[in-house]
């Protein structure tokens, strides 16, 4: 396939669109809503809007196997979901916040369903169109664009908020997600030989079950790795703001320095991806980002002794920062060689990436338990051992790089 005929134009927008949601609903919503006096135990009930992104494997079989009616396996299903997602956002921005909190948390919940099928289908169709050579650079547009959205739907619009006001807020989310809609209707997806649409569900579902064996049995060592590795990272970060709030930082400032400030290097950090790949090849990448993340949480030490200037704190957010999206954007590159190998990939790269995501909310929440018993000093040198651990498996465990293996199917 031509390289120049890949949608990269697309692939930003549905990218950045994907989270600006998310991040609205759970930064910028979250304080507006308590500013309207919703009470706290209310505010908590948010946190339900991420079970439905812990589901991706789930939906991606059916994104696989069935193609919904219209061109393109993984389009039809993007076309339908980033429909839906500009259709809840504009009827959220319809209600009362004040007296309709628990109709506008069941539509958070429902457009985070659908926001996560749009990312399986999305993420399938990445995993189908780049070559090997091509997917270093669409992670790193993936996880640059997700930033993106972070700092639009978790910053700017909570700035420009005094002025939209909560119609307005949904309003410029619901436009932002329709450009995208707007641009898939314009992209033609390319056939796929594997492509099998509108099959027997039970015959389908068996056939994508021993592709499950099998894939596994090959991949069990990188399966090992993708078990412990979000330990080298995520028990530290989720540290970090409760660490703040004990420092009395504002919320404000929490918010600004991790989601703004955090994103902008981050974006930095997932574009460095791509030319560590193109100068060290995958393994090397993968355990300089490693080692790089390991060594960037010892700058949280410090603030876990009682030294929150903020110079001391955006030191830390920018050493976390410039390495973690990099290193996520590394890990997907390796998951997306794997899943382009097989006819059904968005199951196959929503396996592996859920993983990942799940052991990495499991990890953080055993950081926070740990921190009360041993303190935030001692989980920053317990996680920082980690990471230096995981290296070395990466080294021992991922074979060398043979892009031969990984070529799209």
């Amino acid at each position: 396939m031509n390289k120049t005929s890949k949608p990269w134009g697309l692939l930003i927008s549905a990218y950045t669109t994907q989270y600006i949601g998310v991040a609205f609903i759970m930064s910028a919503a979250f304080a507006i809503l308590r500013q309207s006096g919703i009470a706290l135990n209310q505010l908590a009930l948010l946190n339900l809007i991420a079970i439905p992104m812990l589901g991706k494997i789930l939906y991606a079989p059916f994104v696989d196997s069935f193609r919904l009616f219209t061109q393109g396996q993984y389009r039809s299903w993007l076309i339908f979901a980033q429909l839906t997602m500009v259709l809840l956002l504009v009827l959220c921005g319809r209600l009362d916040i004040q007296n309709q909190f628990s109709i506008i948390l069941i539509l958070f919940i429902v457009y985070t369903l659908f926001m996560s099928i749009q990312d399986v289908a999305l993420d399938g169709l990445a995993s189908k169109i780049f070559e090997a050579p091509e997917r270093q650079f669409a992670n790193s547009i993936q996880y640059a664009s997700n930033l993106m959205g972070n700092i639009i739907g978790g910053g700017l619009l909570l700035i420009l908020y005094p002025w939209l006001q909560w119609e307005g807020a949904f309003n410029v989310l619901a436009l932002l997600t329709l450009i995208t809609w707007v641009q898939l209707l314009f992209y033609r997806e390319p056939q796929d030989v594997y492509s099998n649409p509108h099959h027997h569900i039970a015959a389908q579902f068996k056939s994508i079950g021993l592709q499950l064996k099998v894939f596994i049995s090959k991949h069990w060592r990188w399966f090992i790795l993708l078990f412990i590795y979000p330990i080298g990272f995520t028990a530290v970060f989720g540290i970090l703001n409760p660490l703040l709030v004990d420092a009395k930082w504002s919320l404000a400032d929490i918010g600004f320095a991790t989601k703004v400030f955090g994103s902008i290097v981050g974006i930095l950090s997932a574009f460095l991806a791509t030319l560590l790949i193109n100068r060290l090849q995958r393994k090397k990448a993968l355990i300089g980002f490693t080692l790089m993340q390991a060594f960037t949480l010892l700058l949280f030490i410090p603030l876990t002794l009682g030294y929150t200037s903020k110079p001391l704190v955006y030191l830390a957010i920018f050493g976390y920062f410039i390495a973690n999206p990099g290193l996520m954007a590394t890990l997907s590159t390796l998951i997306m060689d794997r899943a382009a190998t097989m006819p059904a990939k968005a199951t196959f790269f929503s396996l592996q990436l859920s993983l990942i995501v799940f052991m990495g909310f499991s990890y953080s929440a055993i950081g926070l338990s740990l921190a009360q018993y041993i303190g935030y000093t001692a989980v920053v040198i317990l996680t920082f051992i980690c990471a230096l651990a995981v290296a070395v498996l990466v080294w021992k465990i991922l074979p060398a790089d043979d892009q031969q293996s990984f070529t799209s199917s």
